[in-house]
């Protein structure tokens, strides 16, 4: 797994495209690539202006890998939400890394948006949740919204990962190799 690279090219396109089922809104770049060389996470800005009233838009890190989203689904048909929560709520060393983790989150999704940016997120009141929440928009830190959102951030974190990420593999066996 490449991780780091920002560029987002006009054949990144067309595979997101493909992958998403529609075109990607908001693209920043890719986080981290697959074998192939193809987009496995791509960064979404944070905010975004739906018909002119601008909204924030928790997933920084967006899984687009076909066949990883594939396995998470089916891990979170089967409970996984669940499953990976009860894992948390039980070790207080894993709570403690996923509430950085979801910190660190919030931090980077912050970090994404540029000067003006910041001005429209802070003029629309959006600077709070944009600044709180965690991995895909949760307020509640503890809480695991979707593993989906906590794989990407996981590869886009390639040389530290995440908790939740380093859970889905232990557990499920699901990693980008």
């Amino acid at each position: 797994m490449q991780t780091g690279s920002w560029q987002f090219s006009e054949s990144d396109q067309a595979y997101v495209t493909k992958s998403l089922g529609r075109p990607p809104m908001g693209v920043v770049g890719v986080a981290a690539r697959g074998p192939s060389g193809d987009p496995a996470v791509i960064i979404n800005l944070p905010l975004v202006s739906v018909d002119g009233c601008w909204q924030p838009f928790p997933t920084l890190y967006w899984l687009v890998d076909t066949g990883l989203s594939a396995r998470v689904s089916e891990v979170e048909r089967k409970g996984g939400v669940d499953a990976i929560e009860a894992v948390l709520r039980a070790d207080e060393e894993l709570m403690r890394a996923h509430l950085a983790d979801n910190r660190w989150y919030a931090r980077a999704r912050w970090a994404v948006l540029n000067p003006k940016e910041v001005e429209i997120a802070q003029a629309n009141g959006l600077a709070e949740p944009l600044e709180s929440t965690g991995v895909g928009g949760v307020a509640n830190h503890e809480a695991v919204k979707c593993l989906h959102a906590h794989l990407a951030f996981h590869l886009a974190r390639n040389e530290t990962g995440t908790t939740v990420g380093r859970l889905l593999k232990k557990q499920y066996g699901i990693s980008a190799s």
